[in-house]
């Protein structure tokens, strides 16, 4: 179920007060990904990770086979549902997925991050940035709050975590 609301302000409160009702395992927040407005066109590295998380939610919602009596709320706003979002086959297409213990050819990893637009820091500090410092690959995802750290033995990943920007 989708509720537009008025505004971002509205979108907000009522997210809020859904998710105390409903609980937040249900309910979703679809924000603009732009910071106040899309005129100013300063992109919100927080909301888009919201937009990714929503639309992954979607996504697996739909993709499951016994569809029970459970249901998906999903608050908006005007603006926010304006805007073009990537199609589930594309999403897909460029999700990367990793497993402790996979074997991994690392520089064909870091070609496919630059590929799908990441950018090469020093240290990772918002999402679209990955870092590579010796064995230790830090990837900050569009979909999470928190940067993934994939601990490299060789070509085996060893770990993989997710770690605070602030305290690293």
């Amino acid at each position: 179920m989708l509720m537009i609301m008025q505004d971002a302000d509205e979108a907000g409160y009522f997210y809020h007060d859904l998710t105390q009702i409903m609980g937040e395992g249900r309910v979703l927040y679809f924000p603009s990904s732009y910071r106040r407005a899309i005129k100013y066109g300063q992109r919100d590295a927080a909301n888009e990770i919201l937009r990714t998380e929503t639309l992954s939610a979607i996504s697996s919602f739909q993709q499951q086979e016994n569809m029970s009596n459970d249901s998906l709320y999903i608050v908006s706003y005007p603006e926010a549902v304006a805007e073009q979002v990537v199609s589930r086959s594309n999403l897909q297409e460029k999700t990367i997925t990793l497993e402790c213990e996979q074997n991994v050819d690392v520089d064909l990893l870091l070609r496919q991050l630059r590929e799908y637009g990441f950018r090469e820091v020093e240290y990772v500090y918002e999402p679209g940035q990955f870092a590579l410092r010796g064995s230790i690959l830090d990837v900050f995802s569009f979909s999470s709050e928190y940067p993934y750290r994939v601990d490299f033995f060789g070509d085996d990943i060893d770990s993989i975590r997710t770690f605070e920007v602030e305290n690293q």
